[in-house]
């Protein structure tokens, strides 16, 4: 895990009763809702179709060292993945994936995904939407009092990809990571240059950042609610940790 994540994270679990309250509307609701969602509308890969798919994810979950979860294409044109349940555990990857990126990106999409279940964060991410959802899709809550409560939670939501990033590099390779996170930031499905690019943007938007104390505050603001991320700073994390003793024991080990 990501130092930051694990920081933030334990300040989550000091909101005593959310956890349980989440874990138990997703044991008697939301997983069963989202499964129907799935069977009823997305394609559930196994040894009987797309086989090569299913063995290139079953590789990649052994090398995480988790349960076997559910793996679902869905149709669309962005390229996405995502995971979702704390007791029966799916991932579910876009037809623009399969599509788009080669063997090993596809690994690294898929690693990534099994980082968010190996670190525990899909009770916590369902906590997230659920106050999303309550606050501002049916207004229960209002937006003023949602605010500190969704920053905190969004705040640790990106730190929690810098962990899922960790165990993608890991099981792919750093190269490999940054080749991924360029396809997924421009969507094209060949990239020209260096795959480092996003870490040369980095570079540049750190020097523009920190420009004036004005700087820091207004990039701060802007990204204060989102859910990932920016691509260069993730590309910079996994660039920077490539060179610690954990990426080098992990990558002998995978």
């Amino acid at each position: 895990m990501h130092p930051e994540d694990a920081k933030a994270l334990q300040m989550l679990k000091k909101l005593k009763g959310f956890d349980d309250l989440i874990r138990l509307m997703m044991e008697n609701g939301y997983e069963k809702q989202e499964r129907g969602d799935n069977l009823g509308d997305y394609l559930k890969v196994n040894d009987n179709n797309y086989k090569d798919i299913y063995q290139l994810f079953k590789g990649v979950v052994k090398q995480v060292g988790i349960k076997m979860p559910e793996l679902y294409i869905y149709n669309d044109p962005e390229m996405n993945a995502y995971t979702y349940g704390e007791t029966n555990t799916f991932v579910a990857i876009s037809s623009s994936l399969i599509e788009r990126l080669s063997i090993d990106e596809l690994r690294s999409v898929m690693a990534h995904e099994c980082g968010h279940i190996l670190c525990q964060h899909t009770l916590y991410n369902t906590l997230l939407r659920t106050i999303e959802e309550l606050g501002i899709l049916l207004q229960i809550i209002s937006y003023s009092t949602l605010g500190p409560i969704l920053m905190a939670m969004q705040y640790w939501s990106r730190k929690s990809e810098l962990s899922a990033d960790r165990c993608e590099a890991a099981v792919v390779g750093h190269e490999v990571y940054q080749r991924t996170l360029l396809k997924l930031t421009c969507g094209l499905s060949k990239i020209e240059g260096s795959p480092y690019q996003l870490v040369e943007q980095a570079r540049e938007y750190h020097k523009m950042k920190h420009e004036s104390w004005w700087d820091i505050i207004q990039q701060n603001c802007r990204i204060a609610f989102y859910s990932h991320p920016q691509s260069c700073e993730r590309a910079w994390e996994i660039d920077r940790w490539k060179n610690s003793w954990q990426y080098r024991r992990l990558r002998e080990s995978l």
